[in-house]
C-alpha cells in the first residue's frame, strides 16, 4: 500500500477566512483559549507562533493593523470533508486523520494519474487554487506518511525519498511529533530515546515492556506490521469546490478555463460515484459586495462537463460583473443515480445532435421559459389533447396521435362558409375522408362533431367538423 497524507497546518485560518487574503491588507491570527493556534505567513515572519499567548501576539504587533479570529472546530470538520469529497476523484480509499489530514490511499490510482509525480504536482496545484496551505507526506501506512507530512518535504523530493528503506525515512524524526502518547515519550526520552532511529534500534520486546499497549500498536501499524481493514469511501450525494484565481477579473473570456476545471473534478466525481444531476449552480465571488449566483439547468440528467460548460459560457455571457471577480464556486445538491442509456452500435448517430443538447442550448440563449414542450392528455376533444409546459423537462417519445389528425391545431376553430352543398376556406374544400364522430361533456356543456380531412383547390390538405347541434362547420387543424 501507499498512502499519501495531505496536512493543512492553517485549516483552522482557511476554515474561518471566506477567502484568500491575496492583497495582505491585516494580519490575520487565530486564537482559542488566549493562545494563538495558527496564523498567516505574514505573522509568522514577525515572530508569532503556536501557542503564544494573546496578549504577547498583541504586544509584538502593535501598530500594525491585526485581526483576531476565534477558532470554528465545527468549520473546521465542514471544510475537511468539503476536501474529502473533492479527494474522492483520486481515489476511493481515503479517511480523514486528525484534526487537519486526509488520508489517500494511492498505489491502485497511479496508472489512471500518469505516475506519482505527476499525481503530486496535480494535488499541489489544484489544492493552491483552492486557497489552502498543504504538507504532503507518504509512506507504506498511514502513520508513516502523517509522519512524514511534519517534515515539510517537497513533493519531488518526497518522491525521491520514497525508495529508501523505511526505517532510513523515519530515522531523523522526532518522538515528540507523536502527540498522542505523552506518557510514553516522555518515558523514551527520560531513557536517552528521543529520535525514531533510537526506537528502533531497541528490540521489539522492549519497547513492550517500556511502553503501553496502544503506543506498541501504533509503532506496529507505522511499520506495516499489520494492516487494519478499511472500507473505502462513500461519499453524500451533493458536491461542491471552488477555485481562486490570484486575482481579480471582469472579463468573461478569462472564467471558463477555472469553471472547466471545477467541472472536470465534479464530472469524475458523478462518474465514479455513478450519480448525474440537471441543475448547477456557478457562485461568482468578487472582491467586494455581494456574491453572484447562475443556475444552469439542463433538460435531462447528465455528468457531461462540455456540456455543462457550454451552457453556462451562453448564460454566463448575458451578467455584467459590478465589482472584480476572484474566485468561482460550483455546488450540485440535486444528485440522481445514473440512468444507463443504449447507445448505438454503429455509431451512426455519432455526429447527430442529441435534442436535449439542443433544447438545452435554447433554453441558455433565449430563457428557459421560451422553450416548451408538448405533451399529450387523455381527452376526446382535440384542443384538449395536447398541452405545453416549460416546467416538465422530458417528453414521451411515443404519440399516440392518429395519423389522420394533424399535430398542430388551430387555437381556435375557425367557420367556414357554405354555399349550397360546397364548403369553402379560401378556396373550395374536397372532402376526402371521413366522417370521425368526437363527442364529450354531456354533463356540462355537450360537444358532438363529425371531423372529416379535406383539401383544398392547392391540394392541401385540412382537418374541418361539423357541429351537429349548430350544424355549423369549422376548420380545426392544418397538415403539413
Amino acid at each position: 500500500m501507499l498512502w499519501l497524507c495531505l496536512h493543512f497546518p492553517k485549516l483552522p485560518l482557511e476554515a474561518l477566512t471566506v477567502k484568500p487574503d491575496f492583497a495582505e491588507t491585516h494580519l490575520r491570527v487565530v486564537i482559542e483559549s488566549q493562545h494563538v493556534i495558527t496564523c498567516d505567513d505574514a505573522v509568522e515572519a514577525l515572530g508569532v507562533k503556536a501557542g503564544l499567548k494573546q496578549s504577547t501576539v498583541r504586544g509584538l504587533l502593535s501598530g500594525h493593523s491585526l485581526q483576531l479570529l476565534s477558532r470554528d472546530r465545527g468549520k473546521e470538520q465542514q471544510t475537511l470533508k468539503r476536501l474529502r469529497q473533492w479527494a474522492y476523484s483520486i481515489t476511493p480509499t481515503l479517511s480523514l486523520w486528525r484534526e487537519d489530514c486526509l488520508q489517500l490511499e494511492v498505489s491502485r490510482c497511479l496508472l489512471v494519474h500518469s505516475g506519482l509525480e505527476n499525481l503530486l504536482r496535480k494535488l499541489a496545484i489544484e489544492l493552491d487554487q483552492r486557497g489552502f496551505s498543504v504538507s504532503l507526506g507518504m509512506g507504506p501506512s498511514r502513520e508513516a506518511a502523517w509522519l512524514f507530512s511534519q517534515s515539510q518535504r517537497a513533493p519531488l523530493a518526497m518522491s525521491a525519498a520514497h525508495s529508501l528503506p523505511l526505517e532510513t525515512q523515519l530515522a531523523p524524526i522526532p518522538l515528540s511529533y507523536v502527540t498522542e502518547f505523552p506518557k510514553d515519550t516522555t518515558a523514551l526520552a527520560k531513557a536517552g530515546v528521543r529520535t525514531f532511529k533510537d526506537l528502533l534500534a531497541l528490540p521489539s520486546a522492549s519497547v513492550k515492556r517500556r511502553c503501553s499497549r496502544e503506543f506498541s500498536l501504533w509503532i506496529d501499524r507505522l511499520l506495516c506490521r499489520t494492516e487494519p481493514a478499511l472500507a473505502d469511501f462513500q461519499p453524500d450525494p451533493e458536491y461542491s469546490d471552488i477555485i481562486w484565481l490570484g486575482y481579480g477579473s471582469k472579463n468573461h473570456q478569462e472564467l471558463p478555463p477555472p469553471m472547466e476545471t471545477l467541472l472536470t473534478g465534479f464530472a469524475s466525481f458523478l462518474r465514479h460515484t455513478q450519480l448525474e444531476t440537471q441543475h448547477i449552480c456557478w457562485t461568482f465571488i468578487p472582491t467586494q459586495g455581494p456574491r453572484v449566483t447562475l443556475h444552469i439547468r439542463s433538460s435531462e440528467c447528465h455528468n457531461d462537463p462540455q456540456r455543462w460548460l457550454e451552457q453556462s459560457s451562453l448564460k454566463l455571457e448575458q451578467i455584467t460583473f459590478e465589482d472584480l471577480i476572484e474566485g468561482v464556486q460550483i455546488d450540485a445538491c440535486e444528485l440522481s443515480a445514473a440512468q444507463h442509456r443504449t447507445q448505438d452500435l454503429f455509431l451512426e448517430s455519432k455526429h447527430q445532435e442529441p435534442l436535449s443538447q439542443l433544447i438545452d442550448r435554447l433554453r441558455s440563449r433565449l430563457g428557459f421559459q421560451a422553450v416548451e414542450h408538448v405533451y399529450e392528455r387523455s381527452e376526446h376533444l382535440p384542443e384538449y389533447c395536447s398541452y405545453t409546459d416549460p416546467n416538465q423537462l422530458t417528453a414521451d417519445t411515443t404519440s399516440s396521435v392518429a395519423p389522420s389528425r394533424p399535430f398542430w391545431l388551430l387555437k381556435s376553430p375557425q367557420p367556414i362558409s357554405q354555399r349550397g352543398k360546397q364548403l369553402y376556406w379560401m378556396d373550395a374544400l374536397a372532402i376526402v375522408r371521413g366522417p370521425e364522430r368526437l363527442e364529450d361533456y354531456w354533463w356540462s356543456q355537450p360537444a358532438s362533431r363529425d371531423y372529416y380531412v379535406a383539401k383544398t383547390a392547392a391540394g392541401q390538405p385540412v382537418w374541418i367538423f361539423q357541429d351537429r347541434y349548430s350544424r355549423c362547420w369549422f376548420l380545426h387543424g392544418i397538415f403539413e
